[in-house]
């Protein structure tokens, strides 16, 4: 690669010393809080995990009489299938012109660099693995219908109350177990550049492979909003929706981590309807405790809401969003 740009070999060194932690910044899910069952097989042949699951997720036998059959007690035998990652390669690119290099900041580039990859394939990752987790493929259900009846992979718990109808689509939040879902890594995210003469300017690509697994689709609930910024009563969640996803969770004795938390990940449309019914603003809730500023409404969501409902609440916008309505 001849290059007369002194400081383009600097940037690659530097792009390729820091896209992972970047990325690692940026991205949500390849989390082992939030995925227990995660796996790194990079340098390894071949591209896929099988991850072997019980045939049956019961209580153990009791009253078990002296030389009786444990196993016929309480089969917690693994299945022959289990459920297998496929890795999926995921990317982006961008270009920087040889001016960009001589005119601009180094730092303002390199930042500029990091942030347009590592976030791209951050971004990347997380949607997949939230249709994934939706959906158990990577592609979003097509209509609220599907997330409804025995066909579908999750259940709806606010199917009843969620009312679009005519007035917009909706968006999906998830409460779900850590044991829920599975991550496998193929590579980590790795940077390739070239220079392109005839342009005068640099190529640069960000790739990784990985792939998300839905191990037990009733470890996770999905809680439907309205599409977008919406504080419309009767469009959107409240928290009653979200505390019954916990019950529903806790009656077939979804596991929880460490200190007995689930998570929900919402959007940013679905945290404002809570934090209005928190402060009472907007008429979103029957809850009203007074004007809140937004840090106010924060620590009371992370604290007191999430010790009465055993909730971690994350925010994301990667999240399966804008489907048609037809609950």
């Amino acid at each position: 690669m001849a290059t007369n740009s002194s400081g383009i070999g600097a940037l690659y060194t530097a792009v390729v010393q820091d896209l992972v932690a970047y990325y690692d910044n940026a991205v949500l899910l390849p989390n082992p809080a939030l995925i227990v069952n995660s796996f790194n097989i990079a340098g390894s042949a071949g591209d896929s995990v099988k991850v072997p699951l019980t045939d049956a997720w019961t209580a153990g036998g009791s009253s078990i009489s002296e030389q009786a059959n444990v196993v016929a007690a309480s089969d917690q035998s693994f299945s022959s299938t289990g459920v297998t990652l496929q890795a999926v390669k995921r990317g982006a690119g961008t270009q920087v012109s040889e001016e960009a290099l001589e005119d601009g900041q180094f730092d303002v580039v390199r930042n500029a660099v990091l942030t347009r990859l590592s976030r791209s394939i951050a971004q990347a990752t997380d949607q997949a693995g939230f249709k994934v987790m939706l959906n158990n493929t990577e592609t979003a259900p097509g209509n609220g219908s599907e997330l409804t009846g025995t066909g579908a992979n999750v259940e709806l718990v606010n199917q009843t109350t969620i009312n679009g109808g005519a007035n917009g689509n909706i968006d999906v939040n998830v409460v779900f177990s850590p044991e829920a879902m599975a991550y496998m890594s193929k590579r980590e995210p790795m940077v390739k550049m070239q220079e392109d003469v005839e342009f005068d300017r640099y190529i640069m690509t960000g790739t990784l492979r990985n792939a998300f697994g839905q191990l037990r689709p009733g470890f996770i609930k999905a809680v439907a909003s309205a599409d977008g910024i919406e504080s419309n009563a009767s469009l959107n969640c409240n928290l009653i929706d979200f505390a019954t996803a916990v019950a529903k969770l806790r009656d077939i004795n979804a596991p929880t981590d460490d200190s007995g938390f689930f998570y929900a990940a919402v959007t940013p449309g679905c945290e404002l309807a809570l934090s209005n019914e928190l402060n009472g603003v907007g008429g979103t809730g029957t809850s009203s405790i007074g004007s809140l500023s937004d840090i106010g409404n924060r620590v009371l969501l992370e604290s007191v809401i999430s010790e009465a409902i055993g909730i971690r609440w994350v925010r994301s916008n990667n999240l399966v969003e804008n489907i048609v309505n037809t609950i």
